[in-house]
């Protein structure tokens, strides 16, 4: 008997069943990779069960994603277009593993998934927060707040993302150079705030409330330079799904005086927010009787996200025209 009909004739036990629950859920925990989660419900019956009815790939999103916990539920457009709970176990697992999936093998978009500014807690002359949407070098245009004489008075900025499924990586925020100095109108220290609003919203460009957004998370603090820098990138330890959602931007605490009056000012060059747009295969509503996102999958168009950011990689493609780019597929 060689060696391959000796294994043939081994008996095989199947592990899963003959150990503890605990010890399997233990193992199970160990797969990181969606492909790997998908395989092995292929195994056989009872592995699909026990992967799908555990949740593995919706505990490895959670695991994942910053703001993941808030879904309501998730649908699968292949299988219908409405939210059955009865379905929600097998739903869930097809399409928490495709989000996994097209989270970590799309590249980063390289436009900002900045739709546009919302509002500022104080604006300084014509300097509004639209100015900081223009990432060109040589414009002298900026946001600027109210002087004040007081360094802790904080400001913020409210932002619209991208409408869709986002996932932000990386958030850039440039103040802007004093003038005959080498500091710059920096905040002391910055920290992010992400959400979406309560209600579905017929159009977005109608003004919105703070009170009216469900801010689901707050990033740690991180100090900022003051020292003459173009651009400080700010990292997040965890990606944050973001569905139809907004940004809020606390500028925490002023360093630089202005000459001319001897107050302090925050100013700001330009904001842009980076990351992975997961349109047009992932979106979400927004049920207003729960106040959360419905996550909704179409497996035909998962394609789409990894080709959408290879062809638009060009410096003249924005963001509003690579998404107007994206509804056509």
């Amino acid at each position: 008997m060689d060696c391959k009909e000796a294994l043939e004739a081994k008996p095989r036990v199947d592990f899963l069943q003959y150990l503890e629950t605990n010890m399997s859920l233990y193992i199970m925990s160990l797969l990181h990779d969606p492909v790997d989660l998908v395989r092995a419900t292929s195994v056989s019956r009872f592995w699909r069960q026990f992967v799908i009815e555990n949740g593995f790939a919706k505990e490895l999103c959670l695991k994942t994603f910053s703001g993941s916990s808030n879904i309501l539920g998730t649908v699968n457009q292949s299988k219908g277009r409405k939210w059955d709970s009865s379905l929600q176990t097998d739903h869930d697992h097809e399409v928490y593993a495709a989000l996994l999936y097209a989270f970590q093998k799309s590249e980063v978009s390289p436009f900002c998934l900045i739709s546009k500014g919302i509002s500022a807690s104080s604006t300084s002359s014509n300097n509004s927060i639209a100015e900081t949407m223009n990432s060109s070098y040589y414009k002298s245009t900026y946001w600027s707040s109210n002087g004040h004489s007081n360094t802790n008075v904080p400001e913020t900025l409210t932002y619209k993302i991208l409408r869709g499924t986002m996932a932000i990586t990386q958030i850039d925020v440039s103040p802007l150079p004093a003038e005959g100095s080498p500091f710059t109108f920096s905040a002391k220290s910055v920290r992010f705030i992400v959400g979406h609003s309560k209600s579905p919203r017929k159009n977005e460009t109608d003004p919105i409330a703070d009170d009216e957004i469900e801010w689901t998370y707050t990033s740690p603090e991180f100090p900022m330079k003051h020292g003459r820098s173009m651009m400080q990138v700010f990292k997040l330890s965890q990606p944050i799904l973001c569905f139809d959602g907004y940004l809020k931007i606390e500028l925490l605490g002023r360093v630089q005086r202005d000459q001319k009056d001897g107050l302090f000012y925050i100013r700001v060059d330009h904001v842009g927010v980076r990351g992975h747009c997961l349109l047009p295969a992932f979106n979400a509503k927004i049920l207003q009787r729960y106040g959360k996102p419905l996550l909704f999958y179409n497996p035909d168009k998962l394609g789409v996200v990894f080709k959408i950011n290879q062809r638009y990689r060009q410096p003249s493609y924005t963001s509003g025209r690579v998404f107007k780019a994206i509804r056509q597929f």
